[in-house]
């Protein structure tokens, strides 16, 4: 074997060009192997940073249409008793703090969590302690290890010191490890449970129908996933029966968070919703994961396309240098060497070309994996973790032995198997018939799968740009928002948030970049949705379901003039709704439809309200069209705005602004200047344009487009070669007879017609049975569609017609120059 592979590396060490061209063929599709791996390795292989994390569970609540979302407190002390099944039960529910006194003021993302979280995960602090049941009302606090670096120096003696959270002083008791990132990556504080339940309205604690915490189990030692999921379903099911409400089931009508989706609300801290029918268990890892396990598998298969083309093409130049070498090898076995001797020696060249473009695609890999996380920095869960560690560096050697041998088999054994005497014969026809059907089955294969990958990237683009092309109903262009919540001991009643409010915006108007300025308690496209729930059967009798659910936005009069959207009937608000005022609202035109269907809403009334709100019904005073505030690519859903100042609290809301210049990024400044000038303490949350809403949005969309698209072309790049190569080759080998042919007369164009016909033929054969496998392959990218079919019939014809396209000119480049050789020297060519 050594002997074999000195020779190996001196023979490839002779031909600079072939090696190097092997092995960049080679890396590309190592290197984007091994990138995608690294990501899947983290995501849907790699364990959850916790001891035995596959034994910890979520356990959410369930209700209206299948919709998820958090448990309350007596479902958490009744699941707890299901001592048989769980060595402990958690819970966690998340919310914002300003921070003060360290630094400049900032909003952190907190997570208050009862005493046992850290036993249930199996983690303890870098430093410090946690929490214990006699800490659950104390003002204790741990800190994230990106926090105590950024804002406290990375001070060892940080124990025991108080910072200020919402104008109140914690205790900080311990720092958390680098990577802990429980219950998600933002939060950066956790309190005791107890201590944020004082911060509450009253009953939350008994209240079963206070939805607002995450749940997570360990399950006990012996235990199946099965048992605990049959064992919590009976305990949902007698719960259900013993609170009987509308249709049997535990009746919420009450308002809460929602994420991106526009349904009703999902799973979030705080976050509470309707006709609860019951629980749902998950494994954390699961629930962690998401919904990027369906992309990350296609884009794992789509690089393994990639690296199938770059085998081909390997092996076809394998080929067409195993045609030199075969007086070589001729020789070889007229000195003894059998076949299976001959075999060994080209599978070590081979597998050493592999290895060094095993090299070559760890390091590609890794500054691809740079790039895209420098991009799209949130496209994947856990991304701080994806990296090359040992499973992936072992995955790309692996990947590389195997490549080696895949792309070399066949050569090898067509390169030993010619007979001695007819090898040995110089130009005998019948020594390259076989080699020239092998190389074109292999550019028929290339073509089925660039292909392939060229149709679903297609698909993906047309998709994108569809979605990209949807009217949200409102003008996303030049407007900046940012969310400001008041420090509550500084601004405890509505009153004192109110003139907080009017004097920014005051400010921000008499700004001279700022066209519009308003505030709203959800922002467009933010993620963000407050939802609320009524029985729609007290305004219209027939309608046909209990419940209906109603996107609520608080508002200050400009609102509408911010964001551009047309009144359609009636009035917006003006300074006369205020708090005392009879209270009003505006709808858009999903819930008119469906509440006054064929009817004029305005002057209708409407009693759907969500806590704190005034008691009794608001008065329609206008109507506006449909929005899509939640999400451009979810249909647009019924909506009810009121004025902001007829809102008892106004806390937490979002500053909007219109610029005058078109660079509303230019007014970060005048943002800062507003609310530092009406109050020095107060901190600033996210600061956004709706442009950057909705690339978040978009990011994984994007980054799915984006990956699919670049390999589709790499695909098509590696076959374009791979035709150029076959093509060249054929022509060198037919020297002699297209000399012959030019003789006896032929033109130019002839030559070139008979090239491009025969490379055509082998292309035909390949785009139809790429299309074929796309038809059946594309039904996969069916979720990650907006508005096209996966059998789009424009996207097959233009994909293929672009590889068509690009097999003519990887043809024509060798057949012309064909041309142009002299008759006399091809006849004397050999």
């Amino acid at each position: 074997m050594l002997q074999d592979l000195k020779f190996a590396l001196r023979t490839l060490l002779k031909s600079p060009g072939f090696t190097l061209v092997a092995v960049l063929t080679l890396a590309l599709g190592i290197g984007a192997n091994t990138a995608i791996f690294s990501a899947v390795n983290v995501v849907l292989l790699k364990p959850l940073p916790y001891p035995g994390s596959d034994r910890r569970l979520q356990i959410m609540s369930t209700g209206f249409r299948g919709v998820r979302f958090g448990v309350s407190f007596p479902d958490l002390h009744d699941v707890r008793a299901l001592s048989q099944d769980f060595t402990g039960v958690a819970a966690t529910t998340t919310q914002r703090y300003n921070l003060t006194g360290a630094g400049d003021p900032r909003e952190v993302q907190a997570a208050a969590i009862t005493a046992d979280l850290f036993d249930v995960l199996q983690r303890r602090p870098e430093i410090g302690r946690g929490f214990t049941a006699a800490d659950e009302r104390a003002p204790l606090a741990l800190l994230s290890h990106g926090l105590w670096i950024t804002n406290f120096g990375r001070d060892p003696g940080i124990l025991g010191r108080s910072i200020s959270l919402d104008g109140r002083s914690f205790t900080v008791v311990g720092v958390m490890p680098a990577g802990f990132e429980f219950p998600n990556q933002d939060v950066q504080v956790w309190t005791p449970i107890g201590e944020s339940l004082s911060q509450s309205p009253q009953g939350a604690e008994t209240n079963r129908h206070w939805h607002f915490l995450n749940a997570v189990a360990r399950l006990a030692p012996g235990v199946t996933l099965d048992r605990a999921v049959g064992d919590v379903k009976v305990l949902g099911a007698r719960l259900s029966a013993s609170d009987p409400g509308s249709s049997g089931g535990r009746q919420r009508i009450v308002a809460g968070q929602a994420s991106p989706g526009g349904g009703p609300p999902a799973p979030s801290a705080g976050g509470r919703s309707i006709l609860d029918t019951g629980f749902n268990v998950t494994l954390l890892r699961d629930a962690a994961i998401g919904d990027v396990r369906r992309p990350l598998l296609i884009l794992l298969g789509a690089v393994g396309l990639v690296l199938l083309i770059a085998c081909a093409n390997a092996a076809n130049l394998l080929l067409a240098r195993a045609t030199a070498r075969r007086r070589e090898m001729a020789v070889r076995r007229a000195l003894g060497a059998g076949r299976g001797r001959l075999v060994r020696q080209l599978l070590t060249e081979s597998t050493l070309l592999a290895l060094a473009a095993g090299v070559v695609g760890v390091v590609l890999a890794t500054g691809g994996l740079d790039a895209l996380l420098a991009v799209w920095p949130h496209a994947l869960p856990r991304t701080t973790e994806i990296g090359l560690d040992g499973r992936v560096l072992g995955f790309s050697l692996g990947l590389a032995v195997v490549t080696g041998v895949a792309f070399g088999l066949l050569p090898a054994w067509r390169a030993s198997a010619p007979g001695l005497e007819q090898s040995l014969r110089e130009g005998a026809p019948g020594a390259t018939g076989g080699r020239r059907r092998l190389q074109n089955a292999l550019v028929v294969g290339e073509v089925t799968l660039a292909l392939v990958l060229l149709v679903g990237a297609g698909l993906l683009v047309r998709s994108f740009i569809r979605l990209n092309n949807v009217n949200p109903g409102f003008d996303t262009r030049d407007v900046l928002a940012a969310r400001i919540r008041l420090t509550p001991a500084r601004y405890p009643a509505g009153a004192q948030q109110a003139l907080f409010f009017d004097n920014m915006l005051a400010s921000l108007q008499a700004h001279p970049g700022v066209q519009s300025a308003s505030v709203t308690g959800t922002l467009p496209l933010s993620g963000n949705m407050f939802m609320i729930a009524f029985d729609p059967r007290t305004v219209r009798p027939d309608y046909p379901e209990p419940i209906m659910i109603l996107r609520l936005s608080v508002i200050s009069p400009d609102y509408f003039t911010t964001f551009r959207i047309p009144i359609r009937r009636g009035r917006g608000f003006t300074a006369e709704d205020r708090m005392g005022a009879p209270p009003v609202a505006v709808i858009n035109r999903a819930t008119a439809d469906q509440l006054w269907p064929g009817q004029d809403p305005i002057g209708k009334e409407l009693n759907a309200r969500g806590p704190g709100q005034p008691a009794g019904p608001s008065m329609i005073v206008g109507l506006i069209d449909n929005l899509r505030s939640a999400s451009l690519d979810v249909t647009p859903q019924p909506e009810i705005y009121r004025p902001a100042s007829q809102q008892p609290d106004l806390r937490e809301m979002w500053v909007a602004l219109r610029a005058s210049n078109g660079r509303p990024v230019q007014l970060v400044g005048a943002i800062r200047d507003a609310v530092h000038q009406a109050d020095p303490e107060q901190s600033i949350g996210d600061i956004v344009s709706l442009e950057q809403l909705i690339g978040r949005q978009t990011a994984a969309r994007r980054f799915n487009t984006t990956l699919l698209t670049i390999f589709a072309l790499l695909a098509v790049g590696l076959a374009l070669v791979g035709i150029y190569g076959v093509t060249a080759y054929a022509v060198t080998q037919r020297t002699r007879e297209l000399g012959i042919r030019m003789a006896l007369g032929a033109r130019s164009v002839d030559v070139v017609r008979l090239l491009v016909r025969e490379s055509l033929r082998r292309v035909a054969v390949g785009v139809g049975l790429g299309l074929l496998v796309a038809l059946g392959v594309t039904r996969a990218l069916s979720a990650m569609l907006y508005e096209v079919a996966p059998r789009d019939a424009v996207t097959f014809a233009g994909t293929a017609l672009v590889l068509i396209a690009v097999a003519l000119v990887a043809t024509w480049v060798p057949a012309r120059r064909a041309t142009r050789v002299d008759p006399m020297v091809a006849l004397r060519y050999e």
